[in-house]
Formats: C-alpha cells, structure tokens, sequence
C-alpha cells in the first residue's frame, strides 16, 4: 500500500487552532497535553488570510478547532469567518467543542454567520464514562454538555458526538450508546480508540495534578485511561451488536460501523482510519502561522511550514518538507503488502501505529482492526 498524495483540486481537511491549545477544561488524557501554558496565541484574520493565499482555491473542509475553538469569542470568530467567506474556493465548515459554552447566543451567532455549520460534541458516554473530562478543579463536566445537548435539541440542531473509548466505559457500551440515543440532537456517534502509550503528562500546578500522577504516574507503557487495542475491539462488537439488536440504526450513525460497511462494499470513505486519504490530506494551522499536518501527530514532528514562507500549499501537501514524517508514514502503509485486510482497513490511523511502533503492540493493534472488519463482515447482509 502506497501513501497517496492529494491531486490538484482534489478537497483537504484545514484544521485551524483558533485559540491553540487553550482549553477551558482539562480532561486527564488530552492528546494536546500542552495547556495550560502562559502567552497562548488566538489565530487571526491575516494569519488565516495568507494561509487561504497559499491554499490557491483549492476546495477545503475547514475544521474549527482547539482547545476550545468558542473560547475566541464572537467578535474574533466572526472576523474570520468574514475572511473564510471571502475564499475564492469552495469551503464546508465544522465545529470540535466540548460544548460546554453554547449558548442561545452562540447558536443566534452560527445561525447568522454560517447556518450550515456542521457541529460536533465532545462527550464520553453517560456520565460516569465522562469522568476523565473534568474541569480546572478537577470536577465533572457532564452535566454542562447535556445542558448544551438540550439546548441544540430545542434549536432544530442535529450534531455528532465523539466518544474516546477509555477504560471507564469497557463492558457497558449497550449503557453507553443508550445514553447518547437519548439525546434528540445526537444523529451521529464516533467511537474513538484511546490507544495512549509511553505518554508523558506534563506536570501543571492544576487541581487535578494528583488525579494525573495516579493515572499515569511514570510516563511508561499504557496510562490509567487508555486500553489495549484488543480491549478496544471488543468494546466496538459490543456497541455493534447492541446497535444492530436495538435498531438504533434508524436513529443515529455509529462509527467507525459506517465507514467500515462502506469499505467492505467497495465505496469510498472519509473517516481517515479507513480511507485512503491519510495525513496529507490534513492540515493543520496555528495561531502562530505554523502548518503541521494532523494535530494527531506531535509537533514539532509533524511541522510542515509556516504562513511566512509557504507560497503554495501544494509544496506541502507532498510531504517533501518533512522527509522524516513522509518515510515514517510510507513504512507504516508499506507493512501492509499481503495483508488479507488491507482493502478494508486501508492502513488504519496512522498516528496510533506510530505511537505502539517499537513497543510491541504493533501486531496486536492489526489484530483489532482484523477483528471488528471480520465481525462487521460476518453480519453484514443482516446489518441493518
């Protein structure tokens, strides 16, 4: 298998950092692990205007993202929104929050500014699975986000929630996904692995600073929250088998199900662990007028250039400014010649290989995806 590069015209994914990684909670596995931190940048209009002049009007899905991307305000957000409007190609726009500051007035906002915006919810399950998302006083954050889950409901608002598959919800997806049903606003739902290794928390004066050293007090092998690949299989035939029994089906899209069915059919996907468009598809811009590919992936590994010295955005896209993260991605996808599975699990996600690459898990992150292709297959003309 071959890292595929995007052709000229063909659509990216644009994730900007609206307010870096400024977050106005601090769940205990954050992948940013970097806030929170003093003379934090907000992305601003000329920034995000000369990285547009670079992208050259090739199509883009924009992601607007964090931290907590509402954590730049209306009036800033606005600006740039003024400025996406002005892109001479064609944009589609989502939103990543933790929902926790959505309000009448954010929705009058988005219903004004970009009424088709697609909205994404941070949410881990019910509220015991939502645990490890807690505030700067280490408190829960449930109740906020069904708040704002309420809120969208009432407004005619349809969002996605993301669930990172912790240890805190093994063995209860049935309780999980029928809390999430519950939501009239929940029409999608993506089962996130939390696939952490080897994962050194950065130690901040915060009041969940004891709650961190206890989950992960060394910085070795798999911290309190993550789970191996294998248990991360069998919680997604778990949520499989109870969406099928339930028929929840018709009321909300389960990932990575979807995209999984799709691939097996031989149709293309979009949800990167299962398509063929991987990293260079993915942008990523800073405040600070950084270009790094997936925000997945560590910077200052994964820097491909900046706002001031890039001139086309297509320079970047090949990777050709980060040699090592280009071999690194080519060897991951080149470990999948023979594989049974390759034409469906198209590589997987690319930054969780790379993080398991040398300890030993590499084999058994392959055996899960195996797995829950194989038991997706076996039901599939029975599957919905």
């Amino acid at each position: 298998m071959e890292l595929r590069l995007p052709a000229p015209g063909e659509t990216i994914l644009a994730m900007l950092k609206l307010p870096g990684e400024i977050c106005n909670i601090n769940c205990h596995y954050c992948y940013e692990r970097r806030k929170p931190y003093p003379n934090a940048l907000m992305l601003k209009p000329d920034v995000l205007r000369r990285f547009l002049d670079a992208c050259q009007g090739r199509p883009l899905a924009v992601e607007l993202h964090g931290g907590e991307p509402l954590l730049l305000g209306r009036r800033r957000l606005g600006e740039l929104l003024a400025v996406l409007r002005g892109y001479e190609g064609r944009v589609t726009l989502s939103m990543q929050t933790n929902g926790i500051l959505l309000d009448d007035a954010w929705l009058d906002f988005f219903d004004r500014e970009w009424p088709d915006i697609e909205i994404g919810v941070s949410l881990d399950g019910d509220e015991r699975g939502n645990a490890h998302r807690v505030d700067f006083r280490d408190k829960p954050t449930y109740p906020k986000v069904v708040r704002a889950l309420e809120l969208l409901a009432a407004r005619g608002r349809q969002v996605g929630v993301i669930v990172v598959v912790t240890r805190r919800i093994l063995g209860r997806a049935g309780e999980v996904l029928d809390s999430l049903g519950a939501f009239e606003a929940v029409k999608g739902v993506k089962l996130s692995g939390c696939l952490d290794f080897n994962v050194r928390t950065k130690d901040y004066r915060t009041a969940n600073r004891e709650s961190l050293r206890l989950l992960n007090p060394d910085g070795v092998g798999m911290p309190g929250w993550a789970t191996t690949p294998d248990e991360y299989a069998d919680f997604l035939v778990q949520a499989f088998e109870h969406w099928r029994a339930t028929k929840a089906y018709r009321s909300y899209v389960l990932e990575p199900f979807f995209t999984i069915i799709r691939a097996l059919s031989d149709l293309p996907t979009s949800y990167t662990s299962y398509s063929e468009r991987k990293e260079p598809y993915i942008v990523t811009l800073y405040p600070d007028g950084r270009i790094g590919s997936s925000d997945e992936l560590t910077m200052p590994g994964a820097l491909l250039g900046s706002v001031d010295t890039t001139e086309s955005l297509d320079d970047l896209l090949t990777l050709d400014t980060n040699p090592r993260l280009r071999g690194d991605l080519t060897a991951l996808l080149a470990q999948c010649a023979g594989c049974s599975h390759a034409a469906t699990c198209r590589g997987g996600a690319l930054p969780d290989r790379l993080r398991f690459a040398g300890t030993g898990f590499e084999e058994d992150y392959c055996d899960h995806r195996r797995k829950v292709i194989d038991h997706v297959a076996a039901a599939l003309p029975a599957a919905v």
